[in-house]
């Protein structure tokens, strides 16, 4: 495939080849039936001025599923890339950025990998079972304060507006701060008991899609090493966009596995950051002792700076996707006998 990739500006590729399509749909995958029985039946009015409806909850109902969207290249050798968001976070963190560019899902599109990109269990499309013992605490929804700063942003602003972000924005800031309001829409309420969940429904993918490359950012991260614990042979690769942390092993199962881990800049500024990065380290460790090749891009170490949490939404997400792109052309062998996956 030939690849056009021009400098929109200093430092900011733009990838602009023909995309051509051979296929895109969706998709559901994992999760497993619940029995309810013996809860009251109740009645909901479901539009203004309707006729009362009676909802007997009593019965099966589906818990666990998540939501897959894919796209595939008319012409590809290679690969699928699956697509994990992060925490407080659902698959539009791949698409669109939210100042109006190409996300890495289009872009890894345009540079002709088959892409598969997700709403984790509980998140977007996926929904959540309001009844299932995982979701009985209360959700968590991230403040635009606090996502400012947890995400690596900036400093603690208070005023929203555009001045007050650019002056509290950590050096150099990547981030399109006159989309932040935009970005916050993207924020949507999360669960710290559905990991499990996730993690089988991941692994589900994996058995229908793979082997396949994981592209995946924070939770995701941490989610990707452990579903490749458990099915190492469905994971051709993964890059772990700062990841939140390591598997739950030794990290034996990563052998045979290469992984590529990708920092921002700042994380010496943060509170949790450095203490998050030392424990994904130590697992890191572990697992090349055990004989896996874990590789770190850090990207001030490459003379790219001020980059957040965000590294797919920032005005060089090109110059970052395009790097990504080349450590798996080198690591993974063209495959033109690749089976087409199976989507049912």
């Amino acid at each position: 495939m030939d690849v056009l990739v021009t400098l929109a500006s200093p430092g900011e590729a733009d990838i602009t080849p023909a995309l051509t399509l051979r296929d895109i749909g969706s998709f559901f995958v994992g999760g497993q039936t619940v029995e309810t029985a013996d809860a009251a039946v109740e009645q909901h009015v479901l539009a203004r001025n309707g006729v009362p409806v009676r909802i007997d909850p009593n019965g099966t109902t589906w818990l666990g599923q998540m939501y897959v969207q894919y796209a595939i290249p008319a012409v590809s050798a290679r690969l699928p890339v699956l697509f994990w968001h992060g925490g407080s976070l659902t698959g539009v963190t791949w698409e669109t950025t939210p100042d109006g560019r190409q996300g890495w899902f289009n872009q890894f599109l345009r540079l002709g990998w088959p892409c598969y990109n997700v709403d984790a269990v509980e998140r977007g499309r996926s929904g959540w079972a309001p009844r299932d013992p995982h979701f009985a605490a209360p959700a968590m929804l991230r403040t635009w304060q606090d996502s400012f700063t947890q995400f690596r942003i900036g400093r603690p602003v208070r005023d929203g507006s555009l001045a007050s972000l650019a002056a509290a924005a950590y050096p150099n800031c990547r981030f399109p701060l006159d989309a932040f309001g935009a970005f916050m829409r993207q924020v949507v309420p999360r669960w710290s008991t559905t990991d499990d969940l996730a993690v089988d429904a991941y692994c589900r993918l994996l058995e229908q899609v793979g082997p396949a490359i994981i592209v995946a950012h924070s939770q995701g991260g941490a989610f990707a090493f452990r579903a490749a614990e458990r099915c190492p042979g469905q994971v051709a690769a993964i890059v772990a966009i700062e990841p939140a942390q390591g598997g739950t092993t030794d990290g034996a199962a990563l052998a045979g596995i290469p992984v590529l881990a990708v920092y921002g800049d700042h994380l010496n500024l943060d509170a949790r950051w450095p203490t998050i990065r030392a424990r994904t380290e130590h697992y890191f460790a572990a697992a090349r002792a055990a004989g896996a090749c874990i590789e770190v891009l850090d990207l001030p170490l490459q003379g790219i700076h001020g980059n957040s949490h965000m590294l797919m939404m920032e005005r060089n997400n090109a110059d970052i996707a395009l790097l990504i792109h080349d450590w798996l052309q080198k690591r993974l062998p063209v495959r033109p006998d690749q089976e087409d996956p199976t989507h049912a």
